[in-house]
């Protein structure tokens, strides 16, 4: 992943972690000692968060470091469709069943 890109999904995870705690970046960049506008370039991919900054997020709001750091979840919803995909096509029949099984019962649990 290049730097632009990192730098978009960890400002993604920051701001989730904030509207999570439904804080305002006023707020969010008060508790944290940084100023609003800063916030906002980290949020948005403008600029990357200091270590103290890290440090602050994780004090504050008790957060993990994955929490942070973790961008995984953060892949073009097509690459998750063709990751799966090919996931799939390559279990054997009985897997394939099993997996089958597990989506049901998850659907049914959310209906």
């Amino acid at each position: 992943m290049d730097e632009t890109k990192y730098k978009v999904a960890l400002g993604e995870n920051i701001r989730r972690i904030r509207k999570n705690r439904k804080l305002t970046q006023d707020t969010f960049s008060e508790k944290i000692g940084i100023e609003p506008s800063s916030l906002s370039n980290i949020e948005n991919g403008k600029s990357f968060p200091s270590t103290l900054t890290i440090i602050q997020i994780q004090q504050q709001f008790d957060v993990s470091p994955e929490e942070i750091f973790d961008i995984e979840y953060l892949n073009n919803i097509k690459d998750i469709e063709d990751d799966i995909h090919q996931t799939v096509e390559s279990l054997d029949t009985e897997r394939k069943r099993t997996l089958w099984r597990i989506i049901k019962a998850l659907d049914y649990q959310t209906d």
